[in-house]
Parts: C-alpha cells; structure tokens; sequence
C-alpha cells in the first residue's frame, strides 16, 4: 500500500475520532489519572508524516537534467523495448533489471523512465478525452 492510501486512511479515521470526540464519545482517549490524551492527535500526525513521504517518493522519481543527458539516447533506443514487454509477464523490476545486463542503463533509472512514461501517457490520454 502506498503512502499516498495510508495518508488518506489515516486522515479517515483521525476525523471519524475527532467526530466521535465531538460528539461526547471518549472511546479513543487515554487517560492518565487527571490527563487525557486523544489518540486522533497520533493518527494525524501519521497522516501528515505519511503524505510527506509520498511527496518525498514523488520528487525521487524524476528523472534529472544530468540523467538525461548521459542516458536519454539509450533510453531512446529501449523504449520500444519496454513498452513492448510492459504487457507480458514480467515484473517492471524484473524489465529493468533486464535491460541493465543488456543495454547498461541502471535499473533505478529505467523503473523511473517507465514511471514517467506512464504519467506522461496518463496526462496525454486525460488531455485527449478533454478535447
């Protein structure tokens, strides 16, 4: 499961707490003698942590100038490679591993071409059902 769904899943069930809070329920309160604790201030703070590492994940898998430059004609020449064996029974790991022993290219960087092939697939396929 991603960051992204746990961050959401937390941030769920930290309202469903508040709300249950507001509504004079003290089923998700610790007590401590005369101090209380709600539990919904730990939720949302692993709400918040887990969208920071979404975030985090998000910025890493761009692919930078300098990559380009070193490896953007390679890459060029595996695209049809990879989008040839995209459907067939292979793990995208697996395809990149591949082509790290065939062509050179690491294989943290063609997992994060492949990535950014789909988003850019994703992106022209929304822009096309807009027209």
């Amino acid at each position: 499961m991603t960051a992204l769904r746990l961050g959401i899943i937390a941030s769920v069930i930290a309202l469903v707490m508040i709300g249950a809070q507001i509504f004079g329920y003290d089923w998700f309160i610790i007590r401590f003698g005369d101090f209380s604790f709600p539990l919904w201030i730990l939720v949302a703070i692993y709400a918040v942590l887990q969208f920071v590492i979404w975030q985090q994940t998000l910025k890493r898998l761009l692919i930078t100038d300098d990559e380009v430059a070193k490896w953007g004609d390679k890459l060029t020449q595996v695209t049809p490679l990879i989008v040839g064996q995209l459907g067939q029974d292979k793990t995208v790991g697996e395809l990149a591993e591949e082509i790290e022993r065939s062509h050179g290219i690491p294989a943290d960087l063609t997992l994060r071409y492949i990535y950014a092939m789909r988003e850019h697939g994703r992106a022209s396929s929304t822009e096309g059902s807009h027209s």
